[in-house]
This record gives structure tokens, C-alpha cells and sequence, in this order.
């Protein structure tokens, strides 16, 4: 399918039809493995591509990997909203005006299989627990408990920064260990 993507609302409907069935599962799963809940992803996979319906127009990808690519370009952004606001946002619901829809049991735990969640709890479990008692303190502060930098840096008797510098570090740590756990699916699949 090189041929360019169409604008009207009818031809949009069937080109994000298109990339859905091309790539809803393997969305589901880079949300799940980085949400770590299956609602979630489940909830940013239908706003990727509700957004996307309404971005389509503005689609000027031409291959099929461009496509992939402006398709989780606008994934990534609506997972940093989610890391940044702590929820999802129902923006695309509220816009189409659909309901949420609850996970079943069976749903949920098809998202936990397929972004193999729990090989990736125990991945994380294992990276916290390799990080130094400075670190892994800070990050629970900051992330877990979301306390303010000048308060995380109190109750661990820091300055702003150093408290800063040890978040920023575990973050980074973490994130190697998740880019690590991608790679290896992505080898596997």
C-alpha cells in the first residue's frame, strides 16, 4: 500500500482501519510493557488511534514504515501526556462520544501475554533492586510517592540537586533496562 494516504473522512476511516489491523496488538503490547497495566495501554491504544483519525489528513508518510512511525510517533506523545498528567486522558472518547470500555478478564489477560508483562515486572523488580539504596530511595520519593524534589531532598538529607542527579540516574538506569527488554522481544518476534 505506497500509494498516498487519502484525506477524506470516509478514506480516512479506512486508512486508520488499515493500521490498526496492521498494528493494534503490537501497540498494545508497547504500551502494556511501559504502563505495566493493561487498561492503560488498552486506553492508549484507542486514543493513538482516534488521534490518528483526526491527524490523518496531515499524514504525508508513504511506505508502510513511515506510516509505523507517524503512527507511534503520535503513540509516544500520548504516552508522555500519560507520564506527565499520571492518567490517561479521555479526550478521544469524550470527542467520538463513546463510553469507556472495561477490560474483561479474558482481555486482560491477553494484554498481560502479549506484552509478556510478567517477564517485564520481574525484569523491572530486578533493575530496582540492582540499583543503589541512594537511588532507588530517590526514585521512590520522587516517582512512587511523587513528592517534591525540595521534600525528596529533605527526607534524604541531599541538596535539590544531588536529589535531582540520583532520580535522573535511576531513571536512566531503568530506561536501558527497558530498551534492553524491547530489543530482546523484537529479536524474539
Amino acid at each position: 500500500m505506497n500509494q498516498k494516504p487519502t484525506t477524506s473522512i470516509r478514506g480516512g476511516g479506512i486508512f486508520v482501519a488499515r493500521l490498526y489491523e496492521l498494528h493494534a496488538d503490537e501497540l498494545l503490547a508497547f504500551f502494556a510493557r511501559r504502563t505495566f497495566d493493561p487498561q492503560v495501554a488498552f486506553d492508549l491504544v484507542s486514543e493513538t488511534f482516534a488521534t490518528a483519525y483526526e491527524q490523518h489528513a496531515g499524514c504525508r508518510a508513504r511506505s508502510a514504515r513511515s506510516r509505523r512511525a507517524w503512527l507511534y510517533g503520535i503513540g509516544r506523545n500520548l504516552l508522555n501526556d500519560f507520564y506527565r498528567d499520571g492518567a490517561v486522558e479521555r479526550r478521544a472518547l469524550d470527542k467520538l462520544a463513546v463510553a469507556p470500555i472495561a477490560l474483561s478478564d479474558v482481555s486482560f489477560e491477553r494484554v498481560e501475554e502479549l506484552a509478556d508483562l510478567r517477564r517485564s515486572r520481574a525484569l523491572m523488580a530486578s533493575a530496582l533492586g540492582g540499583l543503589s539504596d541512594q537511588h532507588r530511595d530517590a526514585l521512590v520519593l520522587r516517582v512512587i510517592e511523587e513528592r517534591p524534589y525540595p521534600e525528596v531532598a529533605a527526607t534524604l538529607g541531599v541538596s535539590e540537586q544531588s536529589a535531582r542527579a540520583r532520580v535522573s540516574r535511576a531513571l536512566r538506569n531503568l530506561r536501558e533496562v527497558i530498551e534492553l527488554n524491547e530489543s530482546e522481544v523484537i529479536e524474539r518476534v
